[in-house]
C-alpha cells in the first residue's frame, strides 16, 4: 500500500503480555500473525545465538532503510478517530538528536509515559539513551510519587497531569505541616535574592526536593497546554520546568524551551532541522501551525485521503493555532477544531479559559465549549459551591464575550486517552 511514495507491509508478529492472553487466539485467527509472549524472549535469544554460532548471520547483515516505516503509532483521538501515523527511523532519531541540542540530561531519568506514544518513546527513552543515562521505569500511575523517592531521578519527561500531581503533593505536605505562610515567605525571599544574583534555592527548599528523591531538578512537559504559573512555581524552588510542544505526526517534538533560555509562556524554540510557518493569520499573528523537516511523518497508514488533506505540499498542517516570535519561539493558543466562533464573529480559544479555571484550587478537571452560543464550563470537582463562586469572580476579569455563563458539574473524571489527555469529542458531542 503506497502513501507518499512509501510501501507498507502487514504485521507478521505480535508481542504480548499476560494482560492480553485471553484475546491472543482470536487475534491470531483473524490476522494470521505469530504471537510471541514476552516471557519467551530468553529462549528466542538463546536460539538466535545458536544460529549465529552456525554462521547464520542474515539478520545481523540486514540493511536498514532509514526512510522506511519503522513504527506505526496511533494518534490519541482526543478530538476524533485515531489514525495510524507512519514514522521512519530517521524521523525518530533525528527528533531525539535535535531535542538534546536544547535539553541536556546529566543524570538518571524516570520513564512515566507509555512508550507506545511518541513523546514517551522519543523523549523519555531515545533522547535519554543518547546521553548514556540510566532510565528507571515507573510501575504505574498509583506508584508515581512514591517511586520518584525510590528512583531519585534527575529528570522526568511528563504531561501536565504529572506536573499538577507534583504541585499538589508539595502544597499538601506544606499545609499538613502548617508551614504554608513560612513556605510562601521562603519563595518570596528566594526570588528576591535571585534578582541580585544570590541563589540559595538548593538549601532553602531541600525539604521539598528531598521528598522527590533529592536529585530532581528538571521536568520537561509536553502533550497538552501547561499553565505558565507552574513554570514560575517550580523555578522558584529550584526545579526547572521546560514547556514543549509536539504532535505525533512530527515524531513528536516540534519545539521545546532550551535549558539555557527558558521563555515561560512559550512552548519553546523550534528544533533544529524543523521548520514552522503560520498560515491564515489573524490580527494578532495567530494562525494554523504548519511543520516540515526531518521529523515529519511519512503519512497515515492506509489513509491516503487523510494524508493528502494533512499536507500542503511538504508542510504538515498540525491543526493547532499559534504564533512565532522574532526569535523562533512558538506560542500555542489552542486547537483549530476546538475554536469557538461566536455569532458576533469573536474567536475564543477554550484552552485559554480552561487554564484560568484550572487555577481554582477546588477544580480537578474541566472542559470548556460552546453550547447554544453560550460559553459552557464542564467541571469535575468535590466542592461545587466554591467553584461556582470562583468562576463568578473570574468572569469579572474577562471580556464580556468570554464570560462563562453556564457551568455543568460532573461526578466522575473525564474519559481520557492512554496519555491522560481528556477526550474532548466524548464531552462536546454528547
Amino acid at each position: 500500500y503506497t502513501i507518499r511514495n512509501f510501501t507498507v507491509e502487514e504485521a507478521k508478529a505480535l508481542i504480548y503480555t499476560d494482560t492480553y492472553k485471553k484475546v491472543i487466539d482470536d487475534i491470531k485467527d483473524a490476522t494470521g500473525v505469530t504471537p510471541i509472549h514476552v516471557n519467551d524472549f530468553p529462549q528466542i535469544l538463546s536460539e538466535g545465538r545458536a544460529l549465529l554460532e552456525k554462521g547464520k548471520d542474515k539478520y545481523i547483515k540486514a540493511e536498514i532503510n532509514d526512510d522506511e516505516m519503522s513504527t506505526l503509532i496511533y494518534t490519541s483521538g482526543t478530538t476524533g478517530n485515531p489514525k495510524g501515523v507512519m514514522l521512519s527511523q530517521r524521523n525518530i532519531i533525528s527528533n531525539a538528536r535535535n531535542v538534546i541540542e536544547y535539553v541536556q540530561v546529566i543524570g538518571s531519568s524516570m520513564l512515566v509515559l507509555p512508550i507506545h506514544h511518541t513523546f514517551g518513546f522519543t523523549a523519555s527513552v531515545v533522547a535519554v539513551m543518547l546521553f548514556g543515562q540510566p532510565i528507571a521505569i515507573n510501575t504505574s500511575l498509583r506508584t508515581f510519587l512514591p517511586e520518584i523517592k525510590i528512583f531519585k531521578p534527575q529528570s522526568i519527561f511528563v504531561v501536565p497531569m504529572f506536573i499538577e500531581a507534583i504541585y499538589k503533593k508539595i502544597w499538601k505536605n506544606i499545609e499538613q505541616k502548617k508551614l504554608t505562610a513560612v513556605f510562601k515567605g521562603l519563595i518570596k525571599t528566594s526570588n528576591g535574592l535571585r534578582k541580585i544574583g544570590i541563589d540559595k534555592r538548593q538549601k532553602m527548599f531541600k525539604m521539598v526536593t528531598d521528598s522527590f528523591g533529592g536529585n530532581l531538578d528538571m521536568l520537561i512537559s509536553g502533550g497538552a497546554p501547561l499553565d505558565s504559573a507552574y513554570c514560575d512555581f517550580f523555578e522558584s524552588i529550584g526545579i526547572t520546568l521546560l514547556n514543549g510542544y509536539g504532535i505525533t505526526e512530527c515524531s513528536p517534538i516540534v519545539a521545546v524551551n532550551p535549558l539555557n533560555n527558558n521563555r515561560i509562556g512559550s512552548v519553546g524554540m523550534v528544533l533544529p532541522e524543523t521548520h514552522v510557518k503560520i498560515i491564515n493569520k489573524d490580527e494578532s499573528g495567530n494562525g494554523e501551525v504548519c511543520v516540515t523537516g526531518s521529523s515529519a511523518m511519512l503519512g497515515y497508514y492506509k489513509n491516503k485521503e487523510a494524508t493528502d488533506d494533512a499536507f500542503d505540499d511538504m508542510w504538515f498542517k498540525t491543526g493547532d493555532i499559534g504564533r512565532l516570535d522574532e526569535d523562533n519561539f512558538l506560542y500555542i493558543s489552542g486547537r483549530k477544531k476546538n475554536l469557538i466562533i461566536l455569532a458576533n464573529g469573536k474567536n475564543i480559544y477554550p484552552e485559554e479559559i480552561e487554564e484560568l479555571i484550572m487555577r481554582i484550587p477546588e477544580v480537578i478537571e474541566t472542559v470548556v465549549y460552546s453550547e447554544n452560543e453560550v460559553i459552557t464550563a464542564e467541571v469535575y470537582t468535590e466542592n461545587q459551591e466554591a467553584v461556582r463562586t470562583a468562576i463568578r469572580n473570574l468572569n469579572k476579569g474577562l471580556p464580556i464575550y468570554k464570560h462563562i455563563k453556564n457551568i455543568k458539574f460532573r461526578n466522575t473524571e473525564f474519559e481520557k486517552t492512554t496519555t491522560k489527555k481528556i477526550k474532548r469529542n466524548t464531552v462536546v458531542n454528547n
